[in-house]
């Protein structure tokens, strides 16, 4: 007869297989690109046994997470921290960093979650909430105020996500633990440019863009795509779910896309054609929630280089990189500064995206971009003016 002991045992070596196969599927191929068949086949047990321990995808990859939470705390060593002892952000990420599949996982799940039907939201925003939590003891405790301390913690929250998105795109090319500890070697001087006057946009009821309105087949398949990539992925929208949603059939789906994957084009055509008169701002509320959700949903998916979308995405983002490290130099902010400027204020803008789907109540993205750009070029100044005051000296 076996023991409960015995029993116990051998449930926790199952949990841990089934995890340790769902992480390394999960980091090769994708989240969603996985199913509980390939786990059960990675980790050599049946279908149903890895029912018995987990119902859905979404409750292995939540249970992921926070086995390599528990992973990165013993690493930076602050499992048990206080108000007087609080990690800072680089030494958190530095724990992260060193757990293989931490930053993949994570990243998943941070786009996965946005839909508040997923299973992983309520988790998602509890650890999001725990960051804010830290994020504002950490400032106060540099000597912020309460309200200035929110302001510096929505930031490095925001500017951390990106990051780990861009990290993902461009391996090797972002050093997040050192983006991290630049920004909070700038406590001193966060006060003055996150408090900034800002005039508040005229709120507007949120409307299509061009690129996704209109009446015609083209245009309904287009938004209908994009609606259930927003809540459920590429890898999960089957193009008789696109034909539901859009009121036809699927035959006039494919009229319009032949393939899934030549569907998929189409959103991100639409979705990228997005246009602002200002490449600083990101305007979210006025367009439905959706838009933005899609575009999130699909970025952190196609983090994974598998992905049909993985160069597409990348091939944006670097755009984006070379415009505004181009802007930031002709206001005066020098190469090297503008490259990292350029990159923070990128992950800043994703970020402040992802927050904005979580919690649209707790944050004014652009009002967040507004202050990083002011204090990028206000650093700037400053440089100049203690270069030239220099240069003005007698030898």
């Amino acid at each position: 007869m076996t023991s409960k002991r015995g029993t116990y045992r051998t449930g926790r070596d199952r949990i841990e297989s089934i995890l340790d196969a769902a992480h390394m599927l999960f980091v090769r191929n994708g989240y969603r690109a996985t199913s509980l068949r390939d786990i059960a086949a990675e980790a050599g047990i049946s279908h149903p046994a890895v029912l018995r321990y987990f119902a859905t995808r979404g409750e292995i990859l939540t249970a992921l997470i926070t086995r390599l939470d528990a992973q990165s705390e013993r690493i930076w060593g602050q499992g048990e921290w206080s108000d007087r002892v609080v990690p800072s952000a680089a030494a958190v990420a530095r724990g992260s960093e060193a757990v293989p599949g931490w930053i993949e996982l994570f990243t998943a799940l941070l786009g996965e979650a946005t839909s508040p039907g997923h299973p992983g939201h309520p988790m998602m925003l509890e650890r999001r909430q725990e960051a804010q939590r830290r994020g504002r003891a950490f400032f106060e405790a540099h000597g912020l105020s309460a309200v200035e301390a929110a302001l510096a913690m929505t930031e490095v929250v925001a500017g951390w996500e990106g990051l780990q998105i861009l990290a993902l795109y461009f391996p090797g090319r972002i050093d997040i633990p050192a983006q991290l500890e630049a920004f909070e070697r700038r406590v001193p001087h966060l006060v003055a440019a996150s408090s900034r006057p800002r005039t508040a946009a005229a709120q507007s009821e949120p409307v299509l863009p061009p690129s996704l309105a209109g009446d015609d087949a083209r245009a309904r398949i287009v938004a209908a795509a994009a609606q259930l990539y927003a809540a459920h992925g590429y890898y999960e929208t089957s193009m008789q779910a696109v034909a539901d949603e859009a009121g036809m059939t699927r035959a006039a789906v494919i009229h319009v896309a032949p393939t899934k994957q030549a569907l998929l084009e189409l959103v991100v055509a639409a979705l990228y054609s997005r246009v602002v008169d200002d490449p600083w701002v990101l305007r979210l509320d006025r367009l439905p929630r959706w838009v933005t959700a899609a575009e999130i949903v699909l970025l952190c998916e196609a983090t994974v280089p598998a992905h049909p979308l993985h160069d597409r995405s990348a091939e944006q983002l670097e755009s984006t990189r070379r415009e505004l490290a181009a802007l930031l130099e002709s206001q005066g902010v020098t190469g090297a500064d503008a490259a990292a400027g350029a990159d923070w204020q990128v992950a800043v803008g994703l970020g402040c995206m992802i927050a904005w789907l979580y919690e649209p109540d707790r944050i004014d993205p652009d009002a967040v971009l507004d202050a990083v750009k002011a204090r990028i070029l206000g650093e700037a100044a400053s440089s100049d003016r203690v270069v030239t005051s220099t240069r003005n000296l007698p030898t």
